[in-house]
């Protein structure tokens, strides 16, 4: 069965604790504002980034955070939308990936405006893009934050506010990130979860979603994104509207003609995942070096075209085969 929607309220059925933490979440950003402006050099520096890297010469406590920040990592992502969509919930997965991908590009703009530059450890390989403000931070509050507030579990809530410490402190022992690129994730993230989770609630409350018309859906999911990138085809542009565009059009498709079930036997769904995912990394990487060309505008619209290749594969094309091969069967009413 398909989770709910998010719905007010976002943080508990109780109208008192529901607006202690909306306090508090407006609170966290506040005093991440307030900690940037009075002490930016601090925020800046490298003193509590050399102070850690005692404890990461402990093996352990290096593969620990080694771990978080893989869960923000790309390859992470993809893995796990993946097998959300194919195996466990196509709703959930495609909005919580759909939450990734403009999470990525708000963060990635932030990043190209501000311009600030990552810290450098000996030894270490200097990452390409700019530092403020922190990208994992950033997907860690809105990816997790917006999967707890679908679930509506404690438990998973418990693992939401874990992962929202743990990978932000991840990148600062790691040495990719100053703190105040943490806190710069913490100050816009926490806003723009809390922009999402109002945006979906209206989005129920007021039927939005049988307002339009499904060629008028499908003309939005995919000319909003090429136009993003026409305009802006630098940086990761057209790998995030690339993957919107194409994992959107083929969410709309495959709901109305394909409607695959998710749940299916064990072993089934572990076929499906080995399928799926050697599928969509080939796409998105082995085409790589045959989809490239030396002129930006070119190489821009090959990334694009290659990414919602990808996008298509995970919503529309994986689940017909699927359901073609008779891995999973098909929702019921069919």
């Amino acid at each position: 069965m398909a989770s709910p929607p998010v719905t007010r309220p976002y943080f508990s059925s109780r109208r008192g604790w529901e607006l202690f933490w909306l306090l508090f979440c407006w609170a966290v950003v506040l005093l991440c504002c307030a900690l940037l402006y009075f002490y930016w050099d601090w925020s800046r520096s490298m003193d509590l980034i050399n102070w850690l890297q005692q404890f990461r010469a402990i093996k352990p406590v290096e593969y620990f955070f080694q771990f978080f920040t893989f869960l923000g990592n790309d390859e992470f992502y993809m893995i796990f939308f993946g097998i959300l969509i194919w195996c466990v919930d196509k709703p959930l997965g495609f909005w919580s990936a759909a939450v990734l991908l403009v999470s990525g590009l708000v963060s990635g703009v932030a990043k190209d405006l501000t311009a600030l530059e990552r810290p450098t450890l000996e030894g270490m390989k200097q990452l390409e893009s700019y530092a403020f403000p922190s990208g994992h931070t950033f997907t860690a509050v809105t990816v997790w934050g917006y999967l707890a507030m679908r679930l509506k579990r404690r438990w998973f809530w418990i693992w939401a506010l874990a992962a929202m410490l743990l990978i932000p402190f991840s990148r600062i022992i790691l040495g990719f990130h100053y703190p105040g690129d943490i806190l710069g994730g913490y100050a816009m993230g926490i806003p723009l979860l809390l922009l999402f989770a109002w945006l979906s609630s209206l989005f129920v409350e007021r039927g939005w979603d049988r307002k339009f018309s499904k060629a008028l859906l499908l003309a939005l999911c995919v000319g909003l994104p090429v136009i993003l990138t026409v305009l802006s085809p630098q940086g990761d542009m057209p790998k995030l509207m690339g993957l919107l565009a194409g994992a959107s059009a083929g969410y709309i498709v495959e709901k109305e003609k394909v409607r695959s079930n998710t749940r299916t036997h064990w072993a089934l769904q572990l076929l499906k995942a080995v399928i799926g995912l050697a599928v969509l990394f080939g796409i998105l990487m082995g085409l790589g070096p045959l989809l490239s060309s030396g002129n930006p505008a070119l190489q821009a619209a090959l990334r694009f075209f290659r990414y919602a290749l990808g996008g298509i594969w995970v919503t529309l094309l994986a689940p017909a085969l699927f359901v073609a091969l008779k891995l999973t069967p098909r929702e019921a009413g069919d």
